[in-house]
């Protein structure tokens, strides 16, 4: 087959339960009442304890919750490249380019050095940060695994900061074992194993940076702290826009929870607003013109199967079924999935059981969020209602349609008021009626059985999770065999496969082997839809490397009816074309390549071999030499056709002249 350098593709009542009454006497020479328990004793402690003690608990602790990030992902660092890190590193231009890339990355859309993609959107901090990697480190997965864990490690510590802060710095122990749950729960293994996600790292690293800094303006009033609150919300943005959820949970922290000054809390509400709108300005004048992931005909079917619903389902009742697995995945998160893709979630109406459970489950949660909110000054629980449900809402494919019907990466902030709830109810009925949620409640047998168990379950399978993520291969394989009903995953086995077999090292019985294994997968994946033109265009590919020239045509034939645009199928019909030694249906094709993707130039290489066979050859030299830039690392794939055309031509002196650059 002709050239291509295209890759298949593989988007206060601040008690928690009541005291018993109790006896309480007045000591000689002490009018304080106390109890005969050592309930207000151990109040009195921690209060009295010294400001430096504090800090130093809290240090300490931000130290071990920082110990255990690094350990749980640790074993990441042993990682490959996997699925779309070659979207956002390894084959995008613009990260190529290091530290000269920064300027036109922050300046363009998220996919720009990829592809110029219908689909896209306005992401450039973590892309920066890809580039400046690269410059300093080169192609290096360890040094980007190694990254991720520092930026999960800071997500843990600032989550943890405010949490203490939120909980009135006296629920110590609460806001620890809420920010461990966050930190050992393998459902966030996706963001952190994934270098990709890093723009999920980062966008919570400062959305929590921003929270704490206007915590600390709300308590002391220093404009300072407000600017920088702003500033931190805005690199939030500039990483992920779906921090615009904050837009909701900002005004609830500071008119429900730290509202003593009214005034502070409008100013930072009002800062909060100017920098959501300042960077929307920034992202429309960004992208605009280019379609993004709100236009339904940019999302596709096999990753979110609401942007085409078929007679007798429901649109709605299928999404609020995907929503019931986040619930699901927070209290179990087995199995875990890269993809959850058509058809993991089947298609459903109002009269499946399983949707009007989750339903009730989301209004139950509104409702008791709503009602302790109002009721109940600075309750907690209401908090961590909330601020799941208003995480999440973007997310359930209702209001608009997301490139995904469930991701794990889309409950990472979610999960935080997940955490914070049972870190609650620990204390509420692990932690004993005369503890308050000091580090004394650490100490209580009872939460210990409860969080060496957890921690030890948890941890472990976030390790193995871990182990799974070593390449695109070892995470579609282990997915697909955990997930028979799911087209995508299957077919993205057979395309790494397929990818694989380029390796010129292969023996040939491995090669066999695995053409055969792509195969089987492939048509697995048509079995549950057989209408994906990406899974046709890459069986027929298959058919093509193993000379089965009329079963590729079929394949590929079907592939375009289904997709006329489809670069793979036309590239791989092209190909059929030139192998049949029909040379001008091939060139036609070839050209319409360069018609969908100009920068294709890969195809004025084909472009050429369809001349020089039609015996065109000034038009051979002319789209050869237009590919010679895309040749740079391999001038000899270029150099030497050129070459063998002046020679058909009869001109020696310049075929010679090519030769020796050969050599």
């Amino acid at each position: 087959m002709p050239s291509s350098s295209r890759k298949l593709c593989i988007p206060q009542k601040a008690a928690y339960f009541t005291y018993p009454k109790q006896t309480l006497f007045v000591a000689k020479n002490n009018s304080t009442p106390r109890t005969k328990t050592n309930t207000v004793a151990a109040k009195a402690e921690e209060k009295t304890m010294p400001a430096t003690e504090k800090k130093v608990s809290l240090s300490k602790l931000c130290i071990i919750l920082t110990i255990i990030s690094f350990v749980l992902y640790a074993n990441t660092l042993k990682n490959e490249y996997a699925i779309d890190d070659g979207l956002v590193i390894t084959h995008n231009t613009l990260i190529d380019k290091g530290f000269k890339g920064v300027t036109e990355l922050l300046t363009t859309p998220h996919l720009q050095g990829y592809s110029k993609v219908v689909n896209d959107t306005y992401r450039p901090l973590s892309l920066v940060a890809f580039a400046i990697e690269k410059e300093l480190f080169g192609y290096n997965p360890v040094m980007g695994h190694f990254f991720n864990i520092l930026w999960f490690g800071g997500c843990v510590v600032l989550l943890f900061l405010f949490l203490n802060k939120l909980l009135g710095q006296k629920k110590i122990a609460v806001a620890f074992i809420a920010t461990l749950l966050f930190a050992i729960h393998p459902i966030h293994t996706e963001v952190v194993a994934n270098i990709k996600s890093r723009d999920e790292l980062i966008c919570f690293f400062f959305a929590f940076a921003s929270l704490n800094l206007f915590w600390d303006y709300a308590n002391k009033g220093k404009t300072l702290q407000l600017l920088g609150g702003a500033f931190t919300l805005f690199l939030s943005f500039l990483s992920k826009e779906t921090v615009i959820s904050f837009v909701a949970v900002v005004p609830l922290v500071f008119f429900f929870y730290n509202n003593e000054d009214k005034r502070r809390s409008i100013y930072i509400t009002a800062s909060a607003a100017i920098t959501t709108l300042v960077f929307l300005g920034i992202r429309m004048a960004i992208l605009h013109g280019v379609a993004t992931a709100g236009d339904i005909s940019s999302i596709i079917f096999t990753d979110n199967q609401l942007s085409k619903v078929p007679a007798g389902a429901s649109g709605i009742a299928t999404a609020i079924l995907a929503m019931g697995y986040y619930i699901k995945l927070l209290f179990i998160p087995y199995p875990l999935l890269c993809s959850y893709s058509y058809a993991t979630i089947p298609f459903v109406t109002f009269g499946n059981i399983w949707v009007l459970l989750s339903l009730a489950a989301y209004l139950s949660l509104a409702g008791i969020g709503i009602y302790r909110l109002v009721k109940i000054k600075k309750d907690l629980w209401a908090f961590g209602i909330l601020f799941f449900l208003a995480t999440i809402a973007l997310f359930s494919n209702i209001l608009f349609l997301v490139g995904a019907l469930v991701g794990e990466r889309f409950v990472f902030f979610g999960s935080v008021g997940f955490c914070l709830v049972v870190a609650l109810a620990v204390e509420k009925w692990l932690g004993g009626a005369n503890v308050s949620g000091g580090l004394q409640m650490l100490r209580k047998p009872k939460v210990l059985l409860f969080l060496v168990p957890l921690v030890l379950l948890f941890g472990n399978m976030t390790i193995a999770r871990n182990k799974e993520w070593e390449n695109s291969y070892t995470i579609f394989k282990n997915d697909a065999d955990n997930a028979v009903t799911n087209a995508r995953l299957y077919c993205n086995v057979a395309l790494v496969l397929t990818d694989n077999l380029n390796n010129e090292a292969l023996r040939p019985d491995i090669r066999a082997r695995m053409t055969e294994e792509s195969i089987t997968y492939f048509r697995r994946s048509l079995e549950i839809y057989p209408d994906d033109a990406h899974t046709h265009a890459g069986l027929g590919l298959l058919f093509y490397k193993k000379h089965m020239l009329d079963s590729a045509e079929a394949q590929e034939n079907r592939a375009l009816a289904l997709d006329p645009r489809l670069p793979e199928a036309i590239n791989n019909m092209a190909g059929i074309y030139f192998e049949k030694k029909q040379y001008e249906q091939a060139l036609s094709l070839f050209r319409k390549i360069l018609l969908i993707n100009p920068d294709d130039k890969v195809d004025y290489k084909n472009i050429g071999m369809c001349h020089y066979h039609m015996q065109a050859y000034d038009s051979a030299i002319v789209n050869f030499r237009k590919a010679i830039p895309y040749f740079v690392n391999e001038p000899k794939l270029i150099y030497q056709p050129i070459a063998i055309t002046y020679r058909s031509m009869g001109n020696v002196d310049s075929a010679v002249k090519y030769e020796q650059m050969i050599r």
